[in-house]
Formats: C-alpha cells, structure tokens, sequence
C-alpha cells in the first residue's frame, strides 16, 4: 500500500513556498454524506498529507508552521509544539493514574485521554481530482481511514495503466462517525457530454495542482491563543499568554 508520508508533506510544503508569490489561492471542496462527484482521478503523487490541529466547533483547523518529529503511529516525539505538549500534559496524568493501578476505563483516567486526544494532530490527507462536471481541479481533505480507501483504488488504476482511461465517482455516505467514502469506477458512455468532454481533454499533464492556502498554518503564538481559546491554561505547560499589541484593535 503505497500511503504517502514524509514526502507527501515536503510536496504539500514545496507547493506552498512555491506558490508563496502567487494570487492564486485553492479552496477545500466539501464531499458531504449524500454526494457524488464524478472525477478523473490523478498519480497518486498529486497526492499530499499533513498533521491537523483543532478542536471541533471550538478550534478551527490549522497546520503547524514548525511540525513536531512523530513515531511511526503519528505521537509526537521531539520538538512538540505547543499542542503537543497540551496533549502530553494530559496524557501524563492518565499514566500516572495508570501506573498506579487504575483501569484505562476508570472514570478519573478516562477524561485525561480524552482531552489527551482532542489536542492531539490527526494525519489528515489531501487528494486532487479533475471535476468532470465544472473542469476544474477539487481538493478534497480525507482522513487516514478514508484516504486508505480512496488511494487504494487510485493505486490499482495506475499499477494498470487505466487511470487514465477510467472515470470514477467519488461518494460519501453515512452520518457523524459513521461514514464511508468510495471510489468507483464508471461507464463513459454514461457521461453528460460536458462530462464526457473534460475526461477526453483534461490530464494530469494539462492541469495544475495547487496546495497554496488549503491549509491554516500557525505560528507558535497562534496556536498557544488557539490552546487559551479552547480553555487550556497555558501555564501548565510552561508557556505564557502572548501579549496583547494594543495598536492591533486599529
């Protein structure tokens, strides 16, 4: 399974400075349960990843302008960022609770993992496709377990040299955490003609990909106000709120 890692981020990171000097700013597009998009798929070295930050309706989602060193299961393990070290305080305590015998499960331990959790980056995968409907390029942004399913029939497609000549529909069904993304192969001679039009002339040679401004990528004083905005005291990691600019309210 060819899941791409370390060189996905330095492709996400190389589209950025890149395209640092350019106006031309792409946008995620929404795969909500329910839809269907038919699409032209494109070499899985389109494809990037990155580590997300963010707390769901309290922290937007950003990127880490100076990424921590993982583990190979994605734990932060050197030059943590500050929300790493927010995750690490949690997740001390629960071991210490731990190591002093009590269950996973106890209803001291529990809580502390959970908040370990929440502040903790999830890989987060970032894969292009033509819409053959509008023409354009669509960035869609998958988790781990749904770009596993998705770059795995990208991946078949090109080991037989029929990406190219394949188009797919790429849905999503489900509600909450139970969802299900696929990707499946369809007829062209079902296509609408403008459909049928766009996989004729547009390819992976012919298009731009463009990761420039998908992504929020934080400083570090950006995301210790994104750690007081969630309600971590910062302090207990050794950190101090930024100081307020007054000139910044004008």
């Amino acid at each position: 399974m060819a899941i791409v890692g370390k060189e996905a981020i330095s492709a996400l990171r190389g589209a950025t400075q890149e395209g640092a000097g350019s106006s031309e700013r792409s946008t995620f597009t929404s795969l909500k349960s329910g839809s269907t998009f038919l699409v032209k798929a494109l070499p899985l070295e389109n494809i990037a990843a990155y580590d997300s930050y963010g707390i769901f309706k309290k922290v937007n989602s950003f990127e880490a302008e100076k990424p921590s060193i993982k583990n190979a299961r994605g734990y932060a393990t050197d030059e943590l960022t500050p929300w790493d070290l927010a995750s690490k305080y949690y997740q001390d305590k629960a071991n210490e609770l731990v190591e002093a015998g009590k269950s996973k499960e106890d209803a001291e331990v529990k809580p502390l993992r959970t908040k370990a959790s929440e502040y903790r980056s999830k890989r987060k995968y970032i894969v292009p496709f033509i819409d053959l409907e509008s023409g354009e390029v669509i960035y869609i942004d998958f988790t781990k377990n749904q770009a596993e399913a998705v770059i795995s029939v990208i991946e078949k497609y090109e080991e037989k040299g029929r990406l190219e000549t394949t188009p797919l529909e790429l849905s999503k069904t489900g509600q909450k955490t139970d969802t299900k993304v696929s990707l499946t192969a369809t007829f062209e001679e079902d296509l609408s003609e403008t459909a049928a039009k766009n996989f004729k002339e547009l390819t992976a040679e012919n298009v731009t990909v463009n990761f420039e401004g998908l992504t929020f990528i934080a400083d570090e004083k950006a995301q210790i106000e994104s750690l007081l905005a969630s309600g971590f005291d910062v302090s207990l990691i050794d950190l101090e709120a930024p100081e307020i600019d007054p000139t910044e309210a004008f």
